[in-house]
């Protein structure tokens, strides 16, 4: 922080002791307790306005405040009388921005967004100027007293006070217009109220104060809030305890001297990022002895002693207007004030102040930037330990090479199964002694043959999804609370896929028992069928005795050969459908299995959400698009 500079008239008084019971006041908003009315006469006017000066409690607009010995952080309203109504045209945009308060609160500075929330408030919203002088003052307070000078009307006691006043580099005074020319004491912030047209016409607010020139390190860009948002060193208490405010406003002229001057304000513009808010700030010079005082829309050169004497020479009489005309132009003031005015002055009726348009636009930028580095770095979080692109590939190739065994074991398998002498043992004719053992045999095929390999590689491979951060990690099965019947009944399923474990169960379940009662109707039918026929073959030899044996056992034979007839023919159908369902069954696991596993490898791990929350984007754009609807 800069050591204090005390002039000698401040070195003369004596110091008052401050009332420590009073409460902090906001120079903007507290009660106008004024003491001291100019045209009094100046050495009672700067003697207390110095006191005034050393009674000074807190800063307007404080939201970050820090002092050399001792650290103290508050949060004040920016130095604007709250209003409670907000004109209809601005409400939409108003809630909007609220909206981005509560939604980016983070991402912008809330110090300037109270300050555009409160000039949406009104329909003549109050515009804060900050001059700024490198390294001093004296540019600066020197430039202020010809902008609010009346040409007209004599020198004003004010213009002798802000002469007078003690420029400490990080200290700053505020102006005002009032009706009568006047200071307030024991405020934060040392004010005086003038009565100029130019305050008046623009609603302007007025911070003097000075910018350093070797702000930040060289080489670094520096933001808008080093014009926009300067800082003002401030007297907390009687112990000389300061603390630097942070003061936001609308518009800033950076004031300098000389070649000097401009070669440090040309280094901080040129390292500045200012955006959208390249018009908010305007380069002041004092160059003496140029004929033509050269300006640009960033840049204006001025002559304070011509402009001074030409002051001097209206004010002495009316009839060296001529002379005031020519000093005057030639001096480069008037375009400062003309863009002090534009910046002001809407070009259609019911349109937003100029003046909060870029600031507005630069807090919706911020906010939208802040959202996007808060979305890229909640997507990178969620993109740490996630098995990179050329992991993927490779375990998906290996999915590859594991179907292509798989189906190979499908095939190889189930022939040898289906060509075991136990599977041939189960012909239609041998039904009637080995019925019992068609559910056995089938079984034991599909626990023995069905695709056994490839199921143990699935789970291998599933291990290494598990390594690679692919699978979530598992679960407790069951509650420290639940009996073992019950977390045998929740348990979590296993990470592999398991379509080979459920195909196989389905056809234990489903087929065997339905081919182990079609092989038992089967046998049952065949015996009573050739049992009935058989006794229709013996009561036809008994009943006609004209029937020979033969002609008798016809019947017989007939019922005989058509059961096994039947019973062949039924078999080998469901032997063969059994077969072929086995063998689709098992394709279907392994395709489905495969489907899997590559979906695992391609979208397994971490879920990226493309952005973290669509309400704060949503909020920002709306914002934008009633930030249109108002704009001139």
């Amino acid at each position: 922080m800069p050591s204090r500079l005390r002039s000698t008239l401040s070195r003369s008084l004596s110091r008052r002791p401050l009332d420590t019971g009073g409460a902090y006041r906001c120079p903007s908003c507290a009660p106008r307790r004024r003491t001291l009315v100019t045209r009094t006469g100046v050495s009672a006017n700067v003697d207390k306005f110095d006191r005034a000066r050393q009674g000074s409690r807190q800063g307007s607009g404080l939201l970050e405040s820090t002092s050399a010995g001792n650290t103290r952080s508050f949060t004040t309203s920016p130095a604007i009388n709250p209003g409670k109504t907000v004109p209809p045209r601005f409400k939409e945009l108003y809630d909007s921005l609220s909206g981005v308060n509560d939604a980016a609160i983070e991402q912008v500075s809330i110090s300037r967004l109270q300050l555009a929330l409160r000039g949406l408030e009104s329909e003549v919203p109050l515009i804060r100027i900050a001059v700024l002088g490198l390294d001093n003052a004296d540019s600066a307070r020197k430039l202020v007293r010809l902008l609010l000078a009346d040409p007209l009307g004599p020198r004003e006691d004010w213009e002798d006070l802000l002469d007078g006043y003690d420029s400490d580099p990080a200290r700053g005074v505020l102006i005002r217009y009032g009706e009568v020319s006047e200071t307030i004491p024991n405020n934060l912030l040392p004010t005086i109220t003038v009565r100029s047209p130019v305050l008046k016409k623009g609603n302007f607010e007025i911070l003097v104060s000075s910018l350093g020139s070797d702000s930040g390190s060289s080489g670094t860009t520096i933001s808008a809030d080093t014009f926009l948002v300067p800082n003002v060193t401030i007297q907390t208490s009687h112990s000389g305890r300061q603390n630097v405010v942070r003061y936001p406003v609308h518009r800033s002229i950076v004031c300098g001297e000389g070649v000097d001057g401009l070669q440090a304000f040309s280094a901080l513009i040129g390292r500045s990022n200012l955006k959208n808010e390249v018009e908010s700030v305007r380069g002041v010079i004092e160059l003496s002895g140029l004929e033509r005082k050269p300006s640009s829309s960033r840049v204006s050169f001025v002559d304070v002693a011509q402009a001074t004497a030409a002051l001097d020479k209206i004010r002495e009489s009316v009839r060296n207007a001529t002379e005031y005309e020519r000093g005057w132009n030639g001096s480069g003031v008037q375009p400062v004030i003309d863009w002090l005015s534009a910046s002001a002055q809407n070009t259609k009726e019911d349109a937003l102040n100029p003046a909060l348009v870029p600031l507005i636009e630069s807090l919706l930028d911020a906010a939208d930037e802040g959202y996007n580095i808060q979305n890229a770095k909640a997507i990178y979080d969620q993109t740490i330990g996630v098995a990179s692109e050329e992991v993927r590939s490779e375990l998906e190739s290996g999915v590859t090479d594991w179907a292509e065994r798989a189906h190979s074991e499908l095939r190889s398998s189930l022939e040898a199964g289906f060509a075991s002498p136990r599977w041939r043992g189960l012909a239609w004719w041998k039904l009637f002694w080995r019925v019992d053992d068609v559910g056995m045999i089938t079984s034991e095929i599909l626990e023995k043959r069905f695709l056994r390999r490839a199921e143990r590689e699935v789970i291998w491979t599933s291990g290494k999804y598990q390594q690679a951060g692919l699978l979530e990690e598992l679960s407790p099965s069951a509650s420290s609370e639940s009996t073992p019947d019950t977390a045998t009944a929740k348990s979590t399923p296993p990470p592999w896929p398991t379509q080979i474990t459920d195909i196989r169960t389905k056809l234990l379940t489903t087929t065997v028992p339905s081919l182990q009662a079609l092989a038992q109707s089967l046998v049952l039918f065949s015996v009573s069928t050739t049992t009935l026929t058989s006794a229709l073959s013996a009561l036809t030899y008994v009943s006609i005795p004209s029937a020979s044996v033969y002609e008798s056992c016809t019947l017989g034979a007939v019922g005989l050969i058509y059961s096994l007839r039947r019973q062949q023919k039924k078999w080998d159908v469901a032997r063969g459908f059994w077969e072929d369902e086995v063998r689709e069954e098992g394709r279907n696991s392994l395709l489905d299995t495969e489907a899997q596993m590559r979906e695992i490898v391609r979208e397994g791990g971490k879920q990226i959400d493309n952005e973290v929350d669509s309400r704060t984007r949503d909020t920002i754009a709306r914002a934008r698009k009633a930030l249109e609807d108002v704009k001139a």
